[in-house]
């Protein structure tokens, strides 16, 4: 005689009637899904479970030992001064108009066509 599950094995609710392993075609899928694959930290390089949404590179920072949480909030700072160096930006030609950084891509240099007309003919 067969022994079946009394409870769901992905969300641990109990089954009814004619269910047999999980209680929903969402928890059949998610019990049919394979674990994620442990990746490599790219800032201490040690092996981490990702979860949540998104890749991410690095170790969660909940989870992180507190090397690796010190390597995090450098990597943050850094990359909140190259942000602030792209919005303090100024147009190459001297004529001291900021620009504005859309945030994807690569950064402006110059303000107008004329500011880029201006320096490249000053160079020349």
């Amino acid at each position: 005689m067969a022994r079946y599950e009394t409870h769901c094995v992905t969300c641990g609710k109990g089954l009814t009637g004619r269910q047999v392993r999980t209680c929903s075609p969402r928890c059949r899928k998610a019990a049919q899904r394979p674990a994620p694959k442990l990746r490599t930290c790219r800032l201490c390089s040690q092996p981490f479970k990702p979860s949540g949404p998104g890749r991410r590179s690095v170790c969660p920072y909940d989870d992180a030992d507190e090397f690796c949480q010190n390597l995090q909030n450098i990597a943050e700072d850094a990359e909140a001064a190259r942000l602030a160096a792209l919005e303090a930006a100024t147009c190459a030609c001297g004529c001291g108009v900021r620009l504005t950084y859309a945030g994807r891509g690569r950064p402006p240099r110059f303000a107008s066509a004329a500011c880029k007309t201006r320096t490249y003919r000053a160079a020349s």
